[in-house]
């Protein structure tokens, strides 16, 4: 439940297999894990995210908030090698920008 030590970096691609259900088993909490993804991952970079429905179901309500967008997600019905009822979803962190840098690039 603490911060990951990436000084000085920053990454272009997260991969987080059943990181949020091993959080969950340690009480840790997953908005804190949402916010240190986003801190460590670059703009545009993106998350791949495998592991249970509603843990999926909890990262997607905080899309908008964190200005990530869903770009695909499977799961393992549509694989008959897979086992377990683990989802996958892949996500993009948008570019912030302001009002003001909008109107700059008009």
């Amino acid at each position: 439940c603490e911060a990951f030590s990436t000084y000085p970096r920053t990454y272009d691609l997260l991969h987080a297999w059943t990181v949020f259900s091993d959080l969950e088993k340690k009480g840790c909490s997953g908005e804190d894990l949402l916010l240190e993804i986003d801190r460590i991952l670059r703009p545009t970079g993106f998350v791949i995210i495998r592991d249970k429905q509603h843990v999926i179901d909890f990262v997607k309500k905080h899309l908008s908030a964190l200005h990530w967008e869903a770009v695909g997600s499977a799961d393992s019905t549509s694989d008959p090698e897979q086992e377990g009822d683990d989802i996958v979803l892949v996500v993009q962190k948008k570019l912030w920008l302001t009002s003001g840098s909008i109107r700059d690039t008009e």
